[in-house]
């Protein structure tokens, strides 16, 4: 929320332009105000300011910058309102210690953009001690990608979270939107489309809706997502698997901030920030044609990289102990099953970690041994990833072949929550692939049933 009640400094000789910009900062806070070097410093000796708005040419030319370096040295944030452009100008009031410089005349926006940046920076710490917090962690280079959310929350450029399936992506931006609403004031729409989970025919229409009669079946108008999303967050989740058709127009969109519904003549405007996810390079995808390079540079802006679990098992600890206390039964871990839990890789993340804590908490056991856990993990992919020989010897390369495609599927399929698309592209494998394994699955499972 806005500070209600900042100490706010205006220092304008000119009357009408400090009465002005006075009317826009009532509401803030308590506004003093000075007109001339002299009645701002004295002002300055005896109140201690949150916000200072100075004028640089006051009674002689530059005055201000002596009023900028007496408030930089009592921590004010200070703004420098001035119509000079010059190069030197504008790194001369930097270096006395402005933190930003706006030329005149300024508008709503620029103003508005002071605020969020004041508020970033007072809340700095709060701010990543909430995103440690709640991604449990204290691996350093985590932490790092997470600061980078505190610069985002600063402008409007679009976010890339990237990361492998079940490491947090759409936690993360639905954070990012409470944390966006708190240092703006408002509360502001969040619209989430995976892309993975909606055909090709229809992503078109849901993103940017549709007028009544545009195709057999649209019997009412509707809103698309990127009307319902003005003024707040669209995520795009899984955007490796957007079709290309879809990019080019959604690219437009974003440039323009309006777009055309389905079957409409009439453009509908947009301003919304974009923040899109994905588990898979799009660098790559690039190269092979499959994604739009433009569409690409369009949509990264702030990226942020989250680790897989393996990669920062210094937080698994922490991480099993938070899914825990989350449930309703408290349950405990043998010397045993610890080490079982450290040497796995989890390939399902943090996801699977808690549903792994989850299903154990339904069981009769209180004391979480080795072997419950092998039987439990054994479903997924082995964390030596090391065949054996004399199994294959045993078995036959084809039915050993067979007993681990299964155990992919039914992994990739839990982690997916049974979402067949999403994990036909994972495994990048055709229908056909996908349902031949698949009725092996379930032959297996009812020969031990």
């Amino acid at each position: 929320m806005k500070p209600k009640t900042l100490k706010i400094l205006i220092v304008e000789d000119d009357l009408l332009s400090r009465l002005s910009l006075k009317s826009r900062l009532d509401y803030i806070g308590e506004v003093r105000e000075a007109s001339s070097k002299e009645e701002a410093l004295l002002l300055i000796e005896n109140n201690q300011f949150d916000l200072a708005f100075v004028d640089l040419d006051l009674e002689s030319q530059l005055a201000g910058l002596d009023i900028v370096a007496r408030l930089s040295e009592k921590k004010t944030y200070t703004v420098v309102l001035s119509g000079r452009e010059d190069e030197r100008v504008i790194e001369n009031a930097y270096l006395q210690g402005c933190r930003d410089y706006l030329s005149k005349p300024f508008t709503k926006t620029s103003l508005e953009l002071i605020f969020k940046k004041y508020n970033s920076v007072i809340n700095k710490n709060k701010t990543l001690q909430k995103l440690k917090d709640i991604f449990l962690t204290d691996d350093s280079s985590l932490v790092k990608e997470l600061e980078i959310i505190e610069q985002a929350l600063l402008g409007q450029r679009p976010i890339l979270i990237t990361g492998e399936s079940g490491t947090g992506k759409t936690f993360l931006a639905k954070f990012i939107h409470q944390l966006s609403d708190e240092v703006s004031g408002k509360k502001s729409a969040f619209v989430h489309l995976n892309c993975a989970e909606i055909s090709e025919s229809l992503i078109e229409s849901e993103l940017f809706g549709y007028e009544k009669g545009a195709f057999t079946g649209a019997q009412k108008s509707k809103k698309g997502m990127l009307e319902i999303a003005d003024g707040g967050i669209l995520f795009l989740d899984e955007i490796a698997t957007m079709p290309i058709s879809i990019q080019k127009k959604l690219l437009k969109a974003i440039e323009e901030k309006s777009f055309f519904p389905l079957g409409s003549e009439k453009s509908v405007h947009s301003d919304f920030r974009l923040v899109s996810a994905t588990h898979e390079n799009l660098k790559s995808k690039i190269e092979k044609g499959e994604f739009r390079a433009d569409f690409f540079f369009r949509i990264e802006g702030f990226n942020v990289m989250l680790k897989s679990l393996r990669d920062r098992k210094q937080d698994l600890n922490k991480l099993i102990q938070f899914f825990v206390k989350k449930g309703e039964r408290l349950i405990v871990f043998d010397s045993s099953a610890k080490i079982v839990m450290s040497e796995y890789l989890w390939p399902g993340n943090v996801r699977e970690l808690e549903r792994t804590i989850e299903v154990l908490q339904t069981r009769d056991r209180g004391i979480v041994t080795a072997g419950d856990l092998q039987i439990l993990l054994s479903k997924g992919i082995p964390s030596n990833v090391k065949f054996d020989l004399e199994e294959v010897k045993r078995l036959g390369l084809k039915s050993y072949i067979e007993n681990l495609e299964t155990n992919i599927l039914k992994l990739a399929l839990e982690t997916n929550e049974d979402k067949v698309r999403k994990t036909l592209l994972d495994l990048k494998i055709s229908n056909n692939s996908f349902y031949r394994i698949l009725d092996n699955l379930k032959a297996r499972e009812s020969e031990r049933a």
